[in-house]
């Protein structure tokens, strides 16, 4: 199926170019960002202050305002919703949203599958199906009934944003700008195994928090469980890290996936605060979600308890992060763009 053409994944003075391409007032593209981006509306017929034929017109040039209307839907009883959504590439990819009280997350995919290989994540096992342009990254955004309640994003989902640069940063600008979704750069965290082209380029000009998937400080023991870093080794990450440190309010946090009897022991505690000396950081602790493609073991109570009290013990700031959507697939590490039996 060809794509159709969409508003949303258009940044405003693109909306001004696709107006007077229509024969429309350029001067309504402002005022029709802020309906679809920031005010997150669902239809053009909700739009009063744009004229009827205006809105028409875009009505039948580009048809409803979002793509993936028609995604599946997986609530789950501990209160978060898997979204599988697919687009007219014939692509498939999910977004969970999480209610933690004052704090509604959503958690977007960037690519359908991943070429990344690690070792213990669900969406490598599936290859890689493709990237997803900005409208698919935003829509997972406006396209959900949750919409309105979200305040904070995490880019964690399918993929590996550094691999799709230029429509990350694009859906980001949107996401980001005044006369777009107006979310704070500190309420979004982008997440990635840390390529080092994609790093430099965003540590430049980052315009969210940023979190380096590091699951282990041994290279060779990182190497098996994500084959990234042969090409991108952690501690060339580490170097940009210290050349272009991060600014408050914008956050530097790790990833570090838990491993039953592999990467817990005291050894890896004291080599992650030797190698992230210099740095301000968070290590996020996410015990393993058990799924079919791997045969890791999720790490008991004792092995958290003993490895979070050597992290203490040499000084480094942690959180363990309990996944939402385990039961329909959706938790860290399981998303994979399938049905789920409901």
């Amino acid at each position: 199926m060809p794509k159709r053409e969409k508003i949303i994944g258009k940044k405003v003075e693109e909306i001004e170019a696709t107006l007077s391409n229509l024969g429309l007032p350029s001067q309504y593209a402002l005022k029709l960002a802020v309906w679809i981006y920031r005010k997150r509306i669902q239809n053009y017929a909700d739009i009063n202050d744009i004229p009827k034929h205006v809105l028409n017109t875009l009505q039948n040039k580009f048809g409803d305002i979002h793509e993936g209307k028609d995604f599946e839907r997986y609530p789950v009883t501990d209160g978060s919703v898997k979204h599988l959504f697919s687009n007219a590439q014939g692509q498939r990819y999910e977004s969970i949203y999480m209610d933690n009280g004052k704090r509604k997350t959503l958690c977007v995919s960037t690519q359908a599958g991943c070429r990344m290989g690690c070792k213990f994540c669900m969406t490598g096992s599936i290859g890689y199906k493709g990237n997803l342009d900005a409208s698919s990254i935003v829509g997972q955004l406006l396209a959900i009934p949750e919409t309105k309640s979200v305040n904070r994003l995490v880019i964690m989902g399918m993929g590996e944003p550094f691999d799709n640069w230029a429509e990350v940063s694009r859906a980001l600008e949107i996401l980001t700008s005044a006369w777009g979704v107006a979310f704070g750069k500190s309420h979004i965290t982008l997440s990635t195994v840390g390529i080092l082209e994609g790093l430099e380029r965003f540590l430049l000009n980052p315009r969210c928090n940023l979190a380096i998937s590091l699951h282990s400080p041994f290279s060779d023991e990182r190497a098996m469980l994500m084959p990234s870093e042969r090409e991108n080794p952690i501690s060339e990450a580490i170097k940009l890290l210290l050349k272009y440190p991060m600014a408050k309010p914008l956050r530097l946090s790790f990833e570090y996936v838990g491993l039953g009897t592999i990467n817990l022991s005291e050894q890896h505690a004291k080599a992650i605060s030797e190698i992230l000396k210099g740095l301000k950081y968070h290590i996020n602790i996410i015990p393993w979600n058990e799924h079919p493609a791997a045969d890791f073991k999720s790490p008991t109570i004792d092995e958290l308890e003993n490895f979070t009290r050597w992290l203490n013990q040499y000084g480094v700031l942690w959180t363990i992060r309990q996944s939402k959507g385990n039961e329909v697939g959706a938790a860290c590490g399981q998303m994979a763009g399938k049905h789920t039996p409901k």
